[in-house]
């Protein structure tokens, strides 16, 4: 049985994750060795569920991690820092790959908010807030 299994089994019935399409194992394979210890909770979303557009434009969940440099130019601050996705409106979601804690970036101030140990937790939110 998969982590995701129970959006598996919904996905396509008009769920705010309908849209997400699942990342291929060679490019999960190529993440895990750059990132040795990346959750698995995350790369299984990926893998089971897919990454993509939620809802309506509401939320992006990359294909991969990205570094804040790519999305916000200068990215003082903000070492150690890999993005998995944002809302459309500046604020990303990543990993702080010290402790693997999901954070959030506030792109007025670029501050980093902790949000939750879990990305698990983090999905399910997301979603349940788009349903």
């Amino acid at each position: 049985m998969g982590i995701y299994d129970d959006l598996r089994a919904i996905k396509g019935s008009g769920t705010p994750f309908d849209k997400l399409v699942p990342v291929s194992v060679e490019k999960l394979a190529k993440m895990r060795a750059d990132f040795d210890k990346v959750p698995i909770d995350y790369t299984s979303f990926l893998l089971e569920v897919g990454a993509g557009e939620l809802g309506s434009a509401a939320y992006m969940l990359y294909d991969s991690l990205v570094e804040p440099a790519d999305v916000y130019g200068d990215s003082s601050g903000l070492d150690g820092i890999f993005l998995f996705g944002d809302d459309f409106q500046g604020f990303n979601a990543g990993f702080d790959i010290k402790t693997w804690r999901i954070v959030e970036i506030d792109p007025t101030s670029m501050h980093v908010n902790p949000i939750t140990l879990d990305f698990q937790i983090f999905i399910r939110n997301r979603i349940h807030m788009l349903a």
